[in-house]
Formats: C-alpha cells, sequence, structure tokens
C-alpha cells in the first residue's frame, strides 16, 4: 500500500488536485515528459538541460524561474501563454512583481514545496475569475541543490 503524505494547508486551500504522477493538460505532460528524460538517472536537471524549443508550440505555456536571495525567484523565460497569465512587469520580473498576484501566490506554494521534496508536482486551482493547471519541476545548479524551477501553466474558462 502506498502512503501519501499530508499536503500543508495552504496547498489544500488554494489547489483543487495536487499530483506528482502526471498532469491533465497536454501541453504540461509534453514539459513533463522533457523534464523526465533530461533527468534520466539523476536527482535533479540543471537549469542548461532544459531546451525549451524542443517543445515546440508547447513552449508557449513553459516557464523557467532561477532562486534570487532566500526568499523570491526571478523570471528567466516565459512562453507567450504563460507571459499573460503571469502578467510580469518590464525589465527584470520576478515573482514578488508578477501582476497576476493570485497565480504568483500558487506559484510561491509550488515552488516551496518542489524546493522541499525535489519531486515535479502539478496542481489544479479552481477560482471564481481564474482556473487552470500549474507543472512545477526542480532543476539544479549543482546537481543537489534546487537553484531553479522548470514548469509551466495553463489557463482554463471559470465558471
Amino acid at each position: 500500500m502506498t502512503t501519501l503524505a499530508l499536503l500543508p494547508g495552504p496547498l489544500k486551500r488554494l489547489f483543487a488536485r495536487i499530483d506528482a504522477a502526471g498532469t491533465t493538460e497536454h501541453s504540461l505532460e509534453m514539459a513533463l515528459d522533457h523534464w523526465r528524460i533530461r533527468r534520466g538517472d539523476r536527482l535533479l536537471p540543471s537549469r542548461s538541460d532544459i531546451d525549451v524549443a524542443q517543445l515546440g508550440p508547447f513552449a508557449s505555456h513553459v516557464f523557467v524561474f532561477e532562486r534570487c536571495g532566500k526568499a523570491d525567484w526571478s523570471l528567466r523565460f516565459a512562453g507567450d501563454m504563460a507571459r499573460k497569465m503571469l502578467s510580469p512587469p518590464v525589465g527584470e520580473p520576478s515573482l514578488s512583481t508578477l501582476g497576476n498576484r493570485r497565480i504568483a501566490a500558487r506559484l510561491r506554494l509550488l515552488f516551496g514545496w518542489v524546493e522541499e521534496t525535489g519531486e515535479a508536482v502539478s496542481a489544479s486551482f479552481i477560482s471564481p475569475d481564474q482556473s487552470g493547471e500549474i507543472l512545477a519541476a526542480p532543476l539544479s545548479s549543482d546537481g543537489n541543490k534546487v537553484g531553479a524551477v522548470f514548469g509551466g501553466i495553463v489557463s482554463r474558462q471559470a465558471g
């Protein structure tokens, strides 16, 4: 029998479903497959292992955030659809400066979970104004410690 870890309260409140095995969105599943292939037998793939161009049209939904300091993440790449949902400011965008504050709060919790567990996770969210699915997968700069997150986001019409 498999025993699942209990989720922290904030994760339960902000997400309708959390899954470490896969996603329900095809574009996010393609991104997760890319991450798994690049990881190979290692604990974590590095940021340089990820080649967004190989995702073709699915790249529009992906993003890469890199740890900057102790409390924030810098946005290093966002495809067109991801950029539209995240609403990053011009200049040097970070998780704390995203225009979509609700998505930023969800990402912050998922990034913390991914950083703690070292495993990829997908999560669905539903709210009156926005719903969708997020993928977050850890990347490393030294092979052991999570220093970046590769992922994606797909929006669904709410209501």
